[in-house]
Parts: C-alpha cells; sequence; structure tokens
C-alpha cells in the first residue's frame, strides 16, 4: 500500500522554488478575509439601501436623507475599493508575486489609518471597526516579515531569469 500524501520538502512543488512561507499564508488569509468582510458588506448595504440610509438619518439627529445616502456612498466604495484591492493582493501574493505584498501593504495600510480616522471621527469604537483594525495590523506585520520579504523576492518572475 502506498503513502497517500508524498512527504513535504523545503521547496514547492517540482521545480517551482521553495514553499510559502507561515508568514505569506497568514498575509493572504487575512487579505481574503478583509476582501470577503468589506465585499460582504457592500453587498449587504447595496441590498439594504433604504434600511441602511434610514438608519443612518435615525442615529444622527439633525442629519437629512441627503447627507446620509452621500455618507453611506461613501462608505460603499470604500469598502468596495478596499475590498477589491485586498482580494488581487491575495490572490497575486499566493503566487508569489512582489508587487502584490506591496499592493496589500498599502491598501490595508490605508484601510487602517481610514478606519482610525472613523473612529476618532464618530467617537467611538464599533465591533466592525475593530476587527478590521485588528485584520489591518495582522496583514501588515506578515507582510513585513523577513521570510515574507524573501519568498516573494523569488517569485515566478525571479526564478525564471535564473
Amino acid at each position: 500500500m502506498s503513502d497517500p500524501l508524498p512527504p513535504r520538502s523545503a521547496s514547492g512543488p517540482a521545480g517551482t522554488g521553495p514553499a510559502m512561507p507561515v508568514s505569506a499564508r497568514v498575509a493572504v488569509g487575512v487579505l481574503t478575509g478583509l476582501a470577503v468582510l468589506l465585499l460582504l458588506s457592500a453587498v449587504v448595504t447595496v441590498s439594504a439601501w433604504d434600511a441602511v440610509v434610514d438608519a443612518l438619518v435615525e442615529g444622527r439627529s439633525g442629519s437629512s436623507r441627503s447627507g446620509a445616502e452621500q455618507a453611506v456612498r461613501v462608505n460603499l466604495a470604500q469598502s468596495v475599493v478596499f475590498g477589491l484591492a485586498t482580494a488581487v493582493a491575495a490572490v497575486f501574493l499566493a503566487r508569489g508575486r512582489s508587487w502584490a505584498r506591496w499592493t496589500g501593504l498599502a491598501a490595508t495600510a490605508a484601510l487602517g489609518l481610514v478606519t482610525l480616522v472613523g473612529i476618532v471621527l464618530a467617537g467611538g469604537l464599533a465591533v466592525t471597526s475593530q476587527l478590521v483594525l485588528v485584520l489591518c495590523v495582522a496583514a501588515v506585520a506578515s507582510l513585513l516579515t523577513r521570510t515574507t520579504a524573501a519568498w516573494t523576492r523569488s517569485g515566478p518572475r525571479s526564478r525564471a531569469a535564473r
């Protein structure tokens, strides 16, 4: 009877270079989680547009419906832009592209900063904002590790040049 799983080696599949380090796997996972969270939030916002706008009007005394709609549009655009950026970064980071590491780093750092500014302006911390901040910190930390940087430098383009 043969062993169902081949033994793991220090390199990936035959001739593809080193295996993805844990830090890169964490980065891909966190970027994917952020993408899912943000894009799902955008879908829910679009599907329940009137309820979201109404809740915002009721939550802010003295705010107009047009002002609430504008705030929801900005939030929706933010979710879509950062969701797509983190999704693209996750997909291509998993393929070892160094530009995807930098894209993920820029997107998560900017998203974390925007979230912090929103928390300060709102004067409170929502559970979703806290989750986004924790995921942004985890992504930035994983993307900045030496192992992730070294692994993306030895990506497909680098290996083809050898």
